[in-house]
């Protein structure tokens, strides 16, 4: 009896990784440290490969670029992200604002009072939360009017986003007003995500609630909020869906959440999806090579989340993997940079103190 139920249970743990296997494909080597020197040049290469991006003919890679400097390397991008506040296209304008007010450098601030005069409504919201995160705070009131009044849900699901990220609680009462007249799901959801971002327990609730459903264009983005503010409230949602999931999205969603709460259970989930090649062929308006773009970038940001150094060998053979998407370099570059930024800070300690 023993013997039967040791050969059941290693049968179900060959079963699940066998579905690895076969979703992967060759299993390749989940954990190799770079060392010291290589870390750092790779380090480099990444962060040279995001300013090169950041000049991208191609918007949605310089807009992807731009967040991803603010985020990992914001004293390298700075420039850059200054340089893409005049961009003529208004979604790369919209970033760079929004990646400059993140910051808050005082050296925008003049770019920006010139931006929210824009006539698109877009930059123009990105240029007041930027000013209002330097410190002038003339303009934000306008904020509210186009979360309450613009004709466009675009516009006042980004005004939400805006407010939301500001940071002051005085705008919950405003954000809530704002949900209980609103008609579109999309801005409601940004109105949670905003209010959630306060620290408001019923749009929380409703986030987490929203990440179990079965219906994965109500869960993919309130899981990735919730991971993305690395909510310890949505602990549970995300163990769950690390085991239990409908697509690879969700757990890889879940493995990242988990490591901005300090857990690496998804690690092994995150590393081996750096090399997804088994996308669904049926899925409607969503292309294979868009799949696995996709799947891939969220590999490497729930590994930039998990921040484990041994993945550093299997993000660098990503990287430099011939068939590799742009978009999907791109995200592999940023987890590299997010990953070796506090080893760069200590070998950086280290020679000032020889020094």
């Amino acid at each position: 009896m023993m013997n039967t139920t040791r050969r059941k249970r290693a049968m179900t743990c060959w079963g699940a990784a066998g579905s690895l296997l076969l979703c992967i494909g060759c299993m390749p080597e989940l954990r190799r440290p770079l060392s010291a020197v290589d870390q750092m040049k790779f380090r480099q290469e990444a962060i040279t490969f995001l300013k090169q991006a950041a000049t991208s003919n191609d918007p949605p890679l310089r807009i992807q670029a731009l967040e991803s400097l603010q985020v990992v390397a914001p004293a390298e991008g700075l420039p850059y992200i200054v340089d893409n506040i005049d961009n003529g296209y208004a979604g790369v304008s919209f970033a760079a604002l929004m990646s400059a007010g993140a910051i808050q450098d005082k050296r925008c601030v003049e770019k920006a009072r010139i931006r929210a005069e824009d006539s698109d409504p877009h930059v123009r919201i990105a240029a007041i939360y930027a000013l209002h995160r330097m410190g002038d705070t003339k303009r934000t009131s306008e904020l509210g009017e186009l979360l309450m009044k613009h004709p466009d849900a675009r516009v006042r699901a980004n005004a939400a986003v805006a407010i939301g990220r500001m940071g002051e609680k005085g705008s919950a009462s405003l954000l809530r007003t704002a949900n209980q007249r609103e008609k579109k799901d999309v801005v409601k959801m940004q109105i949670r995500e905003a209010l959630a971002l306060l620290h408001d327990q019923h749009a929380t609730e409703e986030l987490i609630f929203a990440g179990f459903s079965a219906v994965p264009d109500q869960s993919l983005p309130a899981m990735a909020f919730l991971a993305e503010a690395g909510n310890d409230r949505a602990e549970d949602l995300f163990r769950l869906r690390l085991r239990k999931a409908d697509i690879p999205e969700q757990r890889l969603i879940a493995a990242r959440g988990l490591g901005k709460l300090g857990n690496d259970a998804g690690y092994d989930v995150a590393c081996a999806h750096l090399y997804f090649r088994s996308p669904q062929r049926d899925r409607r308006n969503d292309p294979p090579d868009q799949q696995i773009a996709r799947i891939r970038s969220l590999a490497a940001l729930a590994l930039e989340a998990i921040k484990n150094p041994e993945c550093l060998g299997p993000l660098y053979d990503a990287f430099h993997a011939p068939e590799q998407s742009m978009s999907a370099k791109l995200a592999i570059a940023r987890a590299a940079v997010g990953i070796t930024n506090p080893l760069a800070a200590g070998a950086a300690g280290l020679n000032t103190a020889r020094r």
